[in-house]
């Protein structure tokens, strides 16, 4: 809290948001203990995904372990059974099971410049791709208080109010694009969020809503995450992404 503190773009009403949404995430004291999120792929569909090769030149893997604190996340049995991948911080690599490295790149968003944006994504590709996704997901809303508040405002009908706060993250953060929306309702739950891609295109606009979000351990998980294409605020019914989870495990410090 102490950044959103020190920035003065923060109002007291928006950090009554955020904060009420941390307590329903449970609290400060649930966040700084949280050591690794443990995810269960059960199914990946969507235009995105099919677009990239999944099935095709990738293939998703079915165990996620997720550090939220150091950015940090492993895939386990990727590409094969007999290598892991490993997001770290914006570096990504693939390992085998004895430790040697056989592909890394330390710089890889670079690598989607121009028009190579456009090619199917490698196991490395997906593996950036997915780690920045899931490692900046499991880091709200938290890591919010980092951002810089652009704008906060009321949405949808009054029995239904969501709080949006529009805000803008710092250069080194990895994850879509700088400037993100999170909706949440009365309770302090992040039920959507809008953001680029910018790594998939121009046209990788979404609106990701959160469902069926599950508490493990005192901390709540989206074992579903559905996301549509975008015009501005306005939701469409093409389905970019859709992800649904099997299980989920948190391990507290």
């Amino acid at each position: 809290m102490t950044r959103a503190l020190e920035n003065s773009s923060w109002t007291a009403e928006s950090l009554e948001v955020l904060e009420r949404a941390c307590d329903h995430f449970g609290g400060f004291q649930t966040w700084r203990a949280l050591h690794e999120i443990r995810l269960h792929l059960d199914r990946l569909s969507g235009l995105v995904p099919w677009l990239k090769g999944n099935g095709r030149t990738f293939v998703p893997a079915r165990t996620a372990e997720i550090r939220p604190h150091q950015r940090w996340m492993r895939f386990l049995n990727y590409p094969d059974p007999e290598h892991v991948g490993v997001f770290d911080n914006g570096r990504v690599r693939l390992e085998r099971s004895d430790g040697a490295v056989v592909a890394q790149a330390d710089e890889h968003r670079q690598s989607f410049r121009g028009l190579a944006m456009n090619r199917r994504w490698s196991p490395l590709d997906a593996l950036y791709f997915f780690g920045y996704a899931l490692t900046h997901y499991h880091s709200l809303p938290f890591s919010l208080f980092e951002a810089r508040l652009v704008g906060l405002r009321e949405f949808g009908s009054k029995s239904e109010r969501l709080s949006v706060l529009d805000l803008e993250f710092p250069a080194d953060l990895p994850t879509h694009n700088r400037r993100q929306r999170f909706y949440f309702d009365r309770s302090g739950q992040l039920v959507r969020h809008d953001y680029h891609a910018e790594i998939v295109g121009f046209f990788a606009r979404g609106a990701h809503f959160w469902q069926r979000q599950t508490r493990f351990n005192g901390f709540p998980i989206a074992l579903t995450r559905h996301v549509t294409l975008r015009l501005g605020a306005q939701a469409c019914p093409l389905t970019a992404l859709h992800a649904t989870f099997a299980d989920a495990e948190v391990e507290l410090r």
